[in-house]
């Protein structure tokens, strides 16, 4: 565990003990990075962004009796703003219902195209079933980095590896992807 970790449960300590002081000093921490990782998921301005962080936020506070947090904070933290911008999208797109008749009739792009959506689909599981015959580690470390978008340094926290062995993982993994997709790809 690092000095980071460290000072995170700590942090967590005194937050059930309704310190804020260290909620401050965690938002004041974590909250700029967590901006910028929401912004680049909604790919909109910071208000979505900053409404989707807050919430985390105010959920934290609101638990800190009663929270437990199995992972590294931060990891938390990144994850839980990744689980909220999904829930925004699937209510978003629930809510988006119009009735037929009020509905324009407007050419439909490509990528909406049901053949398209569908050949999307097989590949993207395609490439899922690619990731899962990497060996075990290979794969956890790839999932890590690029599902929930760990960096090195955090992967390798939280794995309790070096950052070279992570990078070394990924070079692996995406070196075995790309010589098996183009197999893959290859018409012969």
């Amino acid at each position: 565990m690092d000095i980071n970790q460290t000072e995170d449960l700590k942090l967590l300590a005194q937050l059930e003990n309704d310190n804020e002081k260290a909620f401050d000093h965690l938002f004041a921490k974590y909250y700029p990075g967590l901006i910028r990782f929401c912004k680049s998921l909604l790919n909109s301005s910071g208000d979505e962004a900053e409404d989707v962080v807050q919430e985390i936020f105010l959920k934290l506070w609101q638990q800190r009796k009663n929270s437990t947090i199995h992972t590294a904070l931060n990891a938390f933290l990144y994850i839980s703003v990744k689980n909220k911008v999904n829930d925004h999208f699937r209510r978003r797109h629930l809510t988006t219902y119009a009735p037929l008749n009020l509905v324009e009739e407007k050419p439909m792009d490509d990528y909406l195209a049901p053949d398209h959506l569908l050949m999307y689909k097989e590949l993207d599981l395609d490439i899922n079933q690619m990731i899962s015959l990497l060996p075990e580690r290979t794969e956890l470390v790839f999932r890590m980095n690029r599902n929930d978008y760990l960096s090195y340094t955090e992967i390798a926290e939280m794995l309790n590896i070096s950052i070279h062995s992570v990078k070394t993982h990924m070079y692996r993994a995406i070196k075995f992807l790309k010589e098996n997709f183009r197999h893959y790809n290859s018409p012969f």
